[in-house]
């Protein structure tokens, strides 16, 4: 049997920024809260239906609005290991 062999490679920052220029950098923690202001806070929350891991959305954006940031992190988490990709 024979195998391939495969080189590793590294993009260059031009492919690398190309590569993810629909992602958006972090907000900061003032507008963060900006953003999190902007929230209904349903009653129904459909987002938490629509969430693929039924992440309690309102809860964490209220701790978000309030400035506790690492509680808002820890309800994502809990929930969905993988939290960094939550709305990409």
């Amino acid at each position: 049997m024979t195998t391939i062999d495969v080189q590793a490679g590294r993009l260059s920052q031009e492919q690398l920024s190309e590569n993810f220029s629909d992602a958006h950098p972090p907000l900061n923690s003032g507008n963060a809260i900006v953003e999190a202001n902007r929230c209904y806070f349903c009653y129904d929350a459909p987002c938490i239906d629509a969430c693929p891991t039924a992440i309690d959305i309102p809860n964490f954006i209220r701790k978000i609005s309030t400035g506790n940031l690492k509680g808002s992190a820890r309800d994502i988490f809990s929930q969905n290991i993988m939290g960094g990709m939550c709305a990409r």
